[in-house]
């Protein structure tokens, strides 16, 4: 020690008179500690043989922290100013951190496992990436229903999308595709923070073509989210690596555009960094790609019902009874006027009958798998208006998330027969296709582009709809069709939330909501409808 009572110029622990004494003050300390010498040679303590896994007796723990640490113990000698380091021990399966005091010619340690903070900061970054992710969610969602409120566009509606997703922190360009129905091609629709990707790239719906095994080919085909969370060692991505690395993008996700297995399009989102997209964040995705979809189905639906011309398509169901071995229908009919889906897997059908028919109706109930029961609301005037409970989506669902309305729908002489309309811009081939994925023995008889009635009470009563959420809708349809306006009744209020599976007072709250909007509707705004506008 010099007179101020450091160490001098080459002195170190590993030189001492003694270095038992050395050992034994080394051994009596807690953490790891440990002391080499610059020219070979040090003492170890046995807090460092139990971190390192090994022997005292052989040189192997000093090799061992030389070869862990050793460019750290050179930068802490060369500058002579203390150094930090950590590695990852393979051998031992442990993050190690050393903290180096150089003195001359030799370096004092002192060594910690630090693996509960390397979980802890590794997990503080996963949620920190994960908020990150999430807020782009919440970002789009939050955009697309100030969108919608605006009554916008789908086009607008895709743009804000993509627009939003881009300027998201993690995300580098987003993109919305979909499939042409006439030539097959994935196409662009919409897409922010690039510029022309989708038309430059390879894209394919085809399994067994390469650039339909990526994220956008697997996603349309599945109508699942797709992702590749490190596009650069992905081999179904190797079609669009060169372009990732051009544009600085390293994983992928592909979300399908759906609503009621209708296929909008597809989602497309570039991350900035290798596994952007966690479990929690494509999830969140997902439900994005529900609420699009939603979303656009009720503008094409309202563009449907507000057109000046529509595409109007007649399907047939030969003998749709004789199918289900159900009994005949000679001379009778059938009319179905209204779904309205309760939840995810169960639809309530209201329609109307003659007295004499509706015996054959329960009969024909017990026959088909999905049909679980119909029930008489009202008889009058030799008529029976029921109510038919379904299992799976009919095809008024189907019809309507593709954004359009069933017209008419009826069973005749054992035929069905529904008259459905679409937007002009609608994909014919894939309503009939998803149609037939229901009842494949479907056969489009007839389609004829037709002109509206002004005064379409259906399309008046579609139009003051959309002000209400689902939930009310839902209400107020299943009152009205189930009588609940008649006088006298045909169907209580208590009987009506029994069907629904709620209660009578969540059924009185949502109709008391829903009678509210739609008569502020007709009060409060007169241009609501396009026929009130003309007569202004």
């Amino acid at each position: 020690m010099d007179e101020d009572g450091q160490s001098g110029e080459g002195t170190s622990l590993v030189a001492h008179d003694d270095p038992d004494a050395v050992q034994t003050i080394l051994d009596g300390l807690p953490d790891g500690v440990y002391v080499l010498e610059e020219e070979g040679g040090g003492l170890i303590n046995e807090r460092v043989v139990e971190l390192l896994g090994t022997d005292r007796a052989d040189a192997e723990a000093v090799d061992r922290l030389r070869s862990l640490f050793g460019s750290a113990h050179e930068r802490a000698l060369e500058r002579q100013e203390p150094v930090t380091a950590d590695v990852y021990d393979p051998v031992t399966d442990a993050w190690l951190e050393t903290h180096i005091e150089p003195a001359g010619t030799s370096v004092t340690g002192c060594l910690r496992d630090v693996g509960e903070r390397k979980e802890h900061d590794r997990r503080v970054d996963q949620q920190r990436e994960r908020m990150e992710g999430l807020r782009g969610v919440y970002s789009v969602m939050r955009a697309i229903n100030g969108v919608i409120v605006t009554d916008a566009t789908r086009d607008e509606l895709e743009r804000i999308t993509c627009e939003t997703l881009a300027d998201e922190p993690g995300y580098e360009f987003a993109f919305v595709a979909a499939v042409d129905s006439g030539s097959g091609n994935i196409v662009r629709r919409a897409e922010a923070g690039v510029e022309g990707y989708v038309d430059r790239i390879p894209l394919s719906t085809d399994p067994d073509d390469p650039a339909g095994r990526g994220p956008a080919g697997r996603a349309i085909r599945s109508q699942q989210l797709q992702v590749s969370n490190d596009v650069l060692a992905d081999p179904d991505f190797e079609p669009w690596r060169e372009e990732a690395r051009e544009l600085g993008y390293r994983s992928a996700a592909a979300i399908p555009i759906v609503h009621e297995g209708g296929l909008y399009g597809v989602l497309g989102v570039a991350g900035t960094n290798r596994n952007a997209f966690t479990d929690q964040v494509a999830e969140g995705l997902g439900q994005l790609g529900d609420v699009l979809g939603h979303a656009i189905a009720a503008i094409e639906r309202k563009r449907a019902l507000m057109s000046d011309q529509l595409i109007e398509l007649e399907y047939e169901i030969a003998d749709g009874v004789g199918v289900f071995d159900g009994p005949s229908m000679d001379g009778h009919r059938v009319d179905f006027e209204r779904v309205v889906q309760v939840d995810d897997d169960r639809f309530l059908e209201f329609g109307v009958t003659a007295a004499e028919t509706f015996p054959k109706l329960e009969t024909l109930a017990d026959c088909i798998p999905h049909w679980k029961g119909v029930e008489p609301i009202d008889e009058s005037a030799g008529e029976v208006t029921f109510e038919l409970e379904i299992a799976s989506p009919p095809m008024f669902s189907v019809v309507a998330s593709h954004g359009g309305y069933v017209e008419s729908a009826a069973l005749e002489a054992g035929d069905y027969r529904v008259t459905v309309h679409l937007p002009e811009s609608a994909d014919v081939r894939a309503v009939t296709e998803a149609i037939r994925e229901v009842y494949p023995e479907a056969t489009n008889v007839a389609r004829r582009q037709v002109t509206p009635s002004e005064d379409s009470i259906a399309q008046l009563q579609d139009h003051l709809y959309g002000v209400l959420t689902d939930r009310q809708r839902t209400v107020l349809e299943t009152a009205y069709y189930a009588g609940f306006f008649e006088w006298p009744r045909h169907s209580s209020g208590e009987e009506i939330a029994e069907t629904l599976g709620i209660t009578p007072a969540t059924f009185h709250e949502h109709l008391r909501s829903a009678q509210h909007k739609i008569v502020a509707a007709v009060f409060n705004e007169p241009n609501t409808t396009r026929a009130g506008s003309e007569r202004e």
